[in-house]
């Protein structure tokens, strides 16, 4: 068994308060969700406006294979225009 996690790490420019971040972050949480069928919450930096840490995770049998969704998983994060990725780590063990 493998374990594919991801740390993200995102710049909301346009978030005015924590409930516009939270409406943010709560959709794309909930689109990684249904189309890549992994886990993924926030998980540092909750306080911060125009800041948001998220971890992500998979468990699989081929490395090519959970490499390859989190690929197209950072992919897909970066299309939103809501928010930019600043910086991000994958590990899988």
């Amino acid at each position: 068994m493998l374990i594919a996690s991801c740390e993200i790490k995102l710049y909301l420019p346009g978030a005015a308060n924590l409930k516009d971040k939270r409406r943010i972050i709560k959709s794309l949480l909930q689109k990684s969700k249904n189309k890549f069928n992994l886990s993924a919450a926030e998980v540092d930096a909750q306080d911060y406006i125009q800041t948001a840490v998220l971890g992500v995770a998979l468990v699989g049998s081929d490395y090519q294979y959970l490499q390859s969704v989190m690929d197209k998983y950072l992919d897909f994060v970066e299309s939103f225009p809501e928010f930019l990725l600043t910086d991000f780590e994958v590990t899988i063990s």
